[in-house]
């Protein structure tokens, strides 16, 4: 019965994580529709996701396995890097 607990709570944990990666992947896009890369309040917004995200990383590290950690710091930092350099671009073309 505790391990089905267990597995319920993380199963809610990934989906609220989930959540919070879509939220910033969303801001990410709005920043860039909007600012130019240049532009200081461009470079200060994705300073604070930023530190969000690694707030929100710092938070996981706490409750859950470490591999799993590492796995979804890995899609992240994927997501953002993707968000805010290929997606771009392509849209561009």
């Amino acid at each position: 019965m505790a391990n089905q607990e267990t597995n319920s709570d993380l199963e809610k944990a990934w989906a609220h994580y989930e959540k919070i990666r879509d939220s910033l992947n969303g801001l990410y896009e709005i920043l860039n529709m909007n600012l130019d890369e240049e532009n200081i309040f461009y470079q200060c917004a994705v300073d604070n996701l930023e530190t969000l995200k690694d707030t929100i990383i710092d938070l996981l590290k706490k409750d859950y396995n470490p591999t799993e950690i590492k796995i979804k710091m890995r899609e992240l930092e994927f997501d953002m890097k993707k968000t805010l350099f290929f997606e771009k671009k392509e849209k561009q073309t």
